[in-house]
């Protein structure tokens, strides 16, 4: 392109000035030019934190660990991250015998808790091979820093599509987990992560919108006849013990598990408006007060004035002398509330105010403490002498039996009086009735008896 240039040949000595100046970074191949080709070959784990706001039992990171050949990924979640070696040795326990092999070796940075003592000890005497990747170099470990990226990401989209709070976070993860081990990936070719490693086709038919809102069916045993016999709740996954949907109650705050459930995917749970309202009824906290039936409840207008008055006296920021004694009477008369009956509990009778002799039919009825088991107990009542006159006076008025004599080589059957009562419309005793039976169990067959005869009419 230019005249008189002369012949220029490249230079062997670096040339440190240009370094200085202008040196890069090598490129990373995007494509792996090895893959594993058996289950725990080659595991990828890395820490995903910090999470905010942590959950309710102080998690505030999550760890991942995900097979090399399946693509499968397993999610743990911990409070700090000196916990990645218990974690390690709990997913370690889990795969291998699910699997059958043993973790050969392990990729992960060089944080501080996957470079310990400890945890260099522990995959020294279980033969474990480690990958670390080499510092400020993320790329090298992107088989998990992707599946972190992936899983913030999907966890964000579907927080934010149901106005769900961000304590539900862990729960979300966990729903992406499952969703993303059941799904196609170009990492292994036309079947998913679970199939690759479990060797059976996943099922889908159960996926439901994440926070979607859920009817849940009420057992019969925790309602009575007039209740609602559904309670709404928002989907927060799969439960991993039972086949069925982890649902939760906004109102009550209690997570149900259940697998009778109807669900409007498109409808969203309004946060806003129903955190104000959220009042447990007294005694079963699963059938909970809706927002129209606390509209419409005397009780939940009583408690929800109270609130407001409670409230406005602790929004004015002015305190108020007042003396002990009075502080004290007044906390004794708060800790003490009026509790309802429970529901399930409004077909019991207590028996509280009854006469004796109510109690005494009441045993009757109920339970064979009122009968006389013996003779001699029934014979101080003068009721059951009567009902003992009047069988002696049936048995011989119809001929029952002959009085004869014992023939020889043959024992006698004992007999014994069986106490009943019968009672009225009304719940009363009517009758008392004493029957004399033989002891028939005593007979053997073949020395007392040798015919069976079936009980007829007569």
């Amino acid at each position: 392109m230019v005249d008189g240039m002369p012949l220029l040949k490249a230079p062997t000595k670096v040339c440190v000035d240009c370094l200085v100046g202008k040196q890069h970074r090598e490129n990373i191949s995007k494509k792996s030019h090895w893959r594993a080709s058996s289950k725990l070959q080659l595991i990828h784990s890395d820490i995903c934190g910090l999470v905010n706001p942590e959950s309710n039992s102080g998690k505030r990171y999550l760890i991942t660990f995900i097979d090399e050949f399946s693509r499968k990924c397993w999610v743990y979640f911990i409070s700090e991250k000196s916990e990645a070696l218990n974690m390690f040795k709990r997913f370690k326990n889990l795969v291998e015998k699910k699997a059958g092999s043993l973790v050969g070796c392990l990729r992960t940075d060089r944080g501080g808790e996957f470079t310990s003592k400890e945890f260099n000890e522990y995959c020294s005497m279980n033969g474990i091979k480690r990958q670390l990747m080499a510092a400020y170099t993320p790329q090298q470990n992107g088989v998990a820093e992707r599946m972190n990226w992936t899983i913030m990401n999907l966890v964000r989209s579907i927080l934010l599509e149901k106005n769900i709070p961000r304590e539900f976070l862990l729960k979300a993860v966990n729903w992406c987990m499952h969703v993303l081990n059941r799904s196609p990936t170009a990492a292994v070719l036309e079947i998913t992560p679970e199939k690759a490693w479990s060797g059976v086709k996943p099922l889908v038919e159960y996926f439901c919108v994440f926070g979607c809102i859920g009817h849940v069916h009420v057992p019969h045993e925790k309602r009575t006849e007039l209740d609602p016999r559904r309670t709404k709740c928002i989907l927060l996954g799969i439960s991993e013990e039972t086949k069925g949907y982890k649902m939760y109650n906004p109102v009550t705050k209690k997570l149900i598990i259940s697998r009778d459930v109807i669900f409007e995917e498109n409808a969203i749970w309004n946060w806003a408006e129903n955190s104000t309202n959220m009042l447990l009824r007294w005694g079963d906290d699963d059938n909970s007060i809706s927002e129209e039936e606390f509209e419409g409840n005397e009780d939940g207008e009583r408690a929800q004035e109270q609130i407001e008055e409670i409230g406005n006296e602790a929004g004015t920021g002015n305190e108020v002398e007042e003396p002990e004694e009075e502080h004290n009477e007044f906390i004794q008369a708060a800790a003490v509330r009026n509790r309802r009956t429970p529901h399930w509990m409004e077909d019991y009778v207590t028996g509280a105010g009854l006469s004796e002799e109510e109690e005494t039919q009441n045993m009757v009825f109920y339970t064979a403490a009122g009968y006389p088991h013996t003779y001699e107990k029934g014979k101080k009542n003068q009721k059951w002498r009567e009902a003992m006159d009047n069988e002696i006076a049936a048995i011989e008025r119809n001929d029952t039996w002959e009085l004869t004599v014992l023939p020889n080589n043959s024992r006698k059957i004992g007999v014994k009086w069986i106490y009943k009562t019968k009672l009225n419309e009304k719940g009363e005793v009517e009758k008392y009735k004493a029957r004399l039976v033989a002891k028939g169990y005593a007979q053997q067959h073949g020395i007392d008896y040798t015919e069976v005869f079936a009980p007829v009419a007569r």
